[in-house]
């Protein structure tokens, strides 16, 4: 039993139980399933005779997290935000907005913001502290662990929420407008970030209104097939993770054994090249932590079954290199070719330079007639693999390494605006754009647009859905989205001078959503009911139409992106021109938007501001931040322990209490209901998705003809990606491989569902 309380300053007090009772009463105003006496009585059952203040404090957040639900999640974050601003401001009471910004500006942590003491007053005005005594634990706890500004080296925190999303918004507002206007946009971003309605990324979060203007959240590069191309490769790498960008890239070049210098030299192969790009990433931290790439191979590739198995544990020192992720790139022909329990004939740059070059094309019949007229010379072809062994090998590394991915090359070339090819996803897979391998390391750092290879590069945001009122918030949110990206594109320091060049001639953008489980919940729809997937699928459209309708708004205002020429905007293109047709079986409604009118609208501009303006990203970080469900995915389970480089919080689903029973928990939904709501997503999305599949293990093995006809199914509803395969059970999962896929003489799946 608590005696006495130690205050701040040191004295000392008697336990006084009615000041703790008060504190409890007052963080559980409006919670209707809280008990206060019980998280009061449970802090005191934890905490010593002699107490100190801040010790009860934590005792009492500590109890209310024990409850393990949503709205004692949220009296836990009442009692945070208070106590957060006597730890960072050394008082009860805000400082003024001013104020705080020039105690940053002397400690070198922000820039010097151009507003003039009268503009500041009003915007101090503005601030709304008490949002953050509406905010969840983790909410609270994200954006002071992650994204507030702090002397590193002490731990010292100098702004609460509200101050950071201010920051972020008067940064973004100065830098395009004046007078009236700047101060109204900075409201207006203010207003939806603290609304949670837009999720910022985190280099937003933590870059805008400071010297650092490193904004990018993913880049994509090619490498050539030379020992120039393949160095240049790494120090892309190696920069680009200094710049806080997650990577993706496909190292281009020639397979072991092959000859260099016309027989001099004996290739060695891809690894050697994989090991120095590991190296290249892991050289400098992200956040206190190395970087990350994804790297991309195919199903062709003559050492796909060594590069398959490479972040396997239980392969050997030499045939290892876990310091990468892997993306299998495969197409239709291999798809049938598994169904079919066929072999493919392997090839790679060297050997049939042309043929693959055609696998990466926009017309997946041009690839097909050649790889048959390949296949055909018996003396160019020198190695058969069996397809379908290969996907079963690439779904047990999806199981027990945890990241290894699938990229479908046809249809990520075929449904998209550009009029180049692509080669590579990024690092989450939701990113494409075209790549070109630099041969000469001047031309990395030349300011010309000289056409001898470009970096991909793409600025993140996402629309918290299950926040959004009405079709006029959309439109806001989707508007400031953008314009947010516009700036940041503009306001980046480029370490690379061609990358500047190619990303603001490219203007590649990519808003997301977040919060669709929590929105799914409230609406009462499940990802697995026909209701549910309508639902998705004009929710889905609703997206694409206000982000369209901004990009061609602000491309007006501002000019089409430099490169347009090089989309099929200007002609018109919409999604719904090349979306997978597949998709409309498994919804029952029609599109509800003027998508000809719109049509009409792009032509008649010659374009829009941005190349490319959707993508659906994992946002496991920033929706912390927003107080929602991470990204287009259900929920796992009402509470979880959420883990971010090296720190853990308590998360807990919005509403867990009041929609325990709206909830769909991923692991309830059939990988074949996931699939077709990423298809839905996929027909209004000009990139691509970060698509996790859960599976409940009930067996010690997987039918090896359910995977199967997953992937097919996928194929044929026109997934260009998926991400992690999520299973509960152990890594130690084996496939039954007794039962075919096929019927006996049916040639196409069980049912004719996957038939190609």
């Amino acid at each position: 039993m608590i005696k006495v309380v130690v205050k701040r300053d040191g004295t000392k007090e008697e336990f006084d139980a009615t000041k703790l009772n008060k504190w409890g009463e007052w963080a559980s105003q409006k919670l209707k399933r809280v008990d206060w006496p019980t998280v009061v009585m449970d802090a005191v059952s934890i905490s010593p005779s002699e107490c100190g203040s801040t010790k009860l404090q934590a005792n009492l957040i500590r109890a209310c997290l024990d409850q393990d639900s949503w709205e004692y999640n949220k009296m836990a974050g009442r009692l945070l935000s208070v106590i957060m601003v006597k730890e960072v401001f050394g008082s009860s009471e805000h400082p003024h907005l001013e104020t705080v910004h020039k105690r940053l500006l002397e400690k070198g942590l922000m820039c010097e913001l151009n507003y003039t003491t009268l503009e500041y007053e009003e915007l101090n005005k503005h601030i709304d502290h008490t949002k953050d005594q509406q905010a969840a634990y983790f909410e609270i706890t994200q954006t002071r662990d992650k994204y507030a500004l702090r002397d590193s080296v002490t731990g010292q925190v100098f702004e609460t929420q509200q101050f950071t999303y201010m920051r972020m918004a008067m940064a973004l507002a100065e830098s395009r407008f004046k007078d009236e206007e700047k101060v109204k946009h900075a409201k207006d971003w203010y207003d939806v970030f603290s609304n949670n309605l837009l999720n910022a990324p985190t280099p937003n979060f933590i870059n805008l209104g400071t010297n650092l203007n490193g904004y990018a959240s993913c880049a994509i590069y090619t490498t050539n097939d030379s020992a120039k191309s393949l160095a240049i490769g790494d120090h892309i790498a190696y920069t680009m993770t200094c710049m806080s960008a997650g990577m993706g890239g496909m190292v281009k070049t020639r397979s072991e054994g092959s000859p260099v210098r016309n027989g001099a030299v004996k290739h060695s192969g891809k690894l050697p090249y994989y090991r120095a790009l590991v190296g290249a990433i892991n050289a400098n931290k992200q956040a206190g932590r190395g970087g990350a790439c994804t790297t991309y191979y195919n199903a062709f590739d003559p050492q796909v079954e060594t590069i398959m198995r490479l972040k396997n544990q239980r392969s050997t020192d030499s045939k290892k290199i876990r310091g990468l992720d892997y993306a299998f790139s495969q197409n239709k022909l291999f798809a049938r070719k598994a169904a079919m329990n066929e072999d493919i004939a392997v090839f790679d740059c060297y050997s049939e330079p042309e043929l693959f070059e055609a696998m990466y094309g926009k017309d997946p019949l041009v690839f097909e007639r050649m790889y048959e007229e390949y296949v055909s010379n018996h003396v160019k072809v020198k190695k058969f693999i069996n397809a379908r062994s290969l996907l079963l090998q690439a779904f047990d590394e999806a199981f027990e390494t945890g990241r290894h991915y699938l990229f479908q090359i046809d249809e990520a070339n075929r449904h998209n605006p550009f009029k180049e090819s692509v080669h590579s996803s990024n690092l989450c897979l939701e990113y494409i754009s075209p790549t070109k391998g630099y041969d000469d390391m001047r031309d990395l750092y030349s300011t010309e647009d000289h056409g001898r290879g470009e970096i991909g590069l793409c600025s993140l945001a996402a629309i918290n859905v299950a926040n959004i009122k009405n079709d006029a918030e959309y439109k806001k949110v989707a508007y400031l989205a953008l314009l947010m990206i516009d700036i940041c594109i503009h306001k980046n320091e480029w370490s690379l001078p061609h990358l500047g060049v190619t990303a603001l001639a490219r203007l590649n953008a990519g808003v997301g959503m977040v919060g669709l489980a929590h929105l799914m919940a409230k609406e009462d729809k499940k990802y697995s009911s026909q209701e549910g997937k309508d639902f998705v699928h004009e929710l889905a459209e609703t997206h694409a139409w206000h982000l369209y309708n901004a990009s061609l708004a602000l491309g007006k205002k501002y000019g089409n992106a430099p490169w347009m020429n090089k989309t099929m905007w200007p002609d018109g293109w919409l999604p719904l021109d090349t979306y997978n047709k597949n998709v409309d079986s498994v919804i029952t409604v029609d599109n509800k938007r003027d998508w000809e009118g719109l049509r009409q609208q792009i032509i008649d501009n010659k374009g829009v501001r941005f190349s490319i303006c959707i993508n659906f990203m994992p946002a496991e970080t920033s929706s912390k931040a927003s107080g929602t469900t991470n990204a287009i995915y259900p929920i796992r389970e009402l509470t979880l322990k959420k883990s971010d480089n090296g720190s853990s919080t308590n998360w807990a689903a919005p509403d867990g209490e009041k929609l325990k029973d709206k909830y769909e928990f991923a692991w309830d939904i059939p990988v074949k209901d996931m699939i077709d709501i990423y298809s839905i997503l996929q027909k209004w999305c000009d990139q691509s998705i970060s698509a996790d599949f859960y599976k409940k293990v009930e067996l010690s093995k997987i039918p090896s003809d359910e995977l199967i006809q997953e992937y097919l199914y996928m194929v044929k509803m026109g997934m260009k990606t998926r991400y992690y395969y999520n299973s509960m059970t152990s890594k130690k999962v084996k496939y039954d491989e007794t039962e075919d896929v096929l019927d006996d003489d049916s040639g196409e799946c069980e049912d004719g569902v996957c038939k190609l």
